[in-house]
């Protein structure tokens, strides 16, 4: 299968390469909602409220990325290929967490996820020939009880910086989980056997 994967991620690149696809890196710019006011925004803006009537509130910030991303790089390379974005965040009571500001906020979320049991989601829209796919993959994780000393050193590995939740599984991270229920391809950031059954699905 031949795709556009609108994403500079290595991580969904490696993915990707994993299961013997071919993809065109085309990143999707777009400026990404954070919260769920901001998701409803852009959903009336766009006149979308059929399209992402299925979701939960706290599904909306992960999808409504995974659209934009997806929509943008449409829009520059077409979409005679089907045209994967994605977005991963971590959920945990309610509350989104997203890419930490800066060491104390990964600090702060870290400290949050210790000890207890959080949702990953990834968002993930398909775009292909006027036709659109929108879905959202949930894995719970749980973290061992971390110390501050522990949390701190993992910061300064700078891993955390740039992963929603701040910290990634498939690297250091992997130390900080006790356990996983559900897809290990979601937390990391791609669902691999969600996006086989829908490309196919929107593919015909």
């Amino acid at each position: 299968m031949h795709i556009i994967l609108a994403s500079a991620s290595p991580r969904r690149r490696e993915l990707i390469r994993q299961i013997h696809w071919e993809a065109d890196i085309e990143p999707g710019h777009f400026p990404e909602v954070t919260d769920e006011d901001e998701a409803l925004a852009f959903i009336r803006k766009e006149g979308l409220e059929t399209a992402f009537a299925p979701f939960s509130h706290t599904d909306l910030v992960c999808a409504v990325n995974a659209f934009g991303k997806a929509k943008d790089a449409a829009a520059r390379k077409g979409d005679a290929l089907p045209v994967v974005g994605a977005d991963t965040t971590v959920v945990l009571e309610g509350r989104v967490l997203g890419k930490p500001k800066d060491k104390e906020d990964a600090f702060s979320m870290l400290l949050s996820l210790s000890g207890r049991t959080h949702v990953v989601k990834t968002g993930m829209a398909i775009l292909y020939r006027g036709k659109t796919s929108l879905s959202v993959t949930a894995t719970e994780v749980t973290f061992r009880s971390l110390s501050e000393e522990e949390i701190r050193k993992y910061i300064e590995t700078g891993e955390p910086m740039d992963k929603a939740g701040a910290y990634g599984i498939q690297g250091i991270g992997t130390l900080l989980v006790d356990t996983i229920s559900g897809s290990y391809d979601n937390v990391v950031g791609l669902p691999l056997t969600v996006l086989y059954e829908k490309v196919n699905e929107i593919v015909g």
